[in-house]
């Protein structure tokens, strides 16, 4: 997952924690300005993170949010976000080398 760092970097988001719940997932603690949120948005799915259907539309309602209505705080407005990563489980599967890497006959 280093490439999620890199990517939330730089897309303007900062991750202030990140603490491992069990041996499947993590908690990241990630700040942005409301103004890159959806770059940010844009890095998890780039990343690979496939996203539940509840934090795409809490995601897009935000970046909505933050693109067209006005903020009290002005532009420079910040989002705090807690972001959990489950890891599926992936039984070990034997690999058979013919399928992967097929040997060519020398001789066609």
């Amino acid at each position: 997952m280093p490439e999620l760092g890199v990517s939330i970097d730089h897309a303007g988001g900062w991750i202030l924690d990140r603490r491992t719940l069990d041996a499947n997932s993590l908690e990241l603690v990630m700040e942005s300005q409301a103004a890159s949120l959806p770059d940010v948005y844009g890095a998890l799915l780039s990343s690979g993170l496939e996203l539940v259907r509840d934090s795409h539309r809490a995601l897009a309602q935000r970046c909505l949010c933050s693109q067209y209505l006005p903020l009290r705080r002005g532009t420079t407005g910040i989002v705090l976000m807690y972001v959990g990563i489950q890891f599926l489980e992936q039984r070990a599967q034997p690999l058979d080398m013919v399928e992967i890497l097929p040997l060519k006959s020398a001789i066609a």
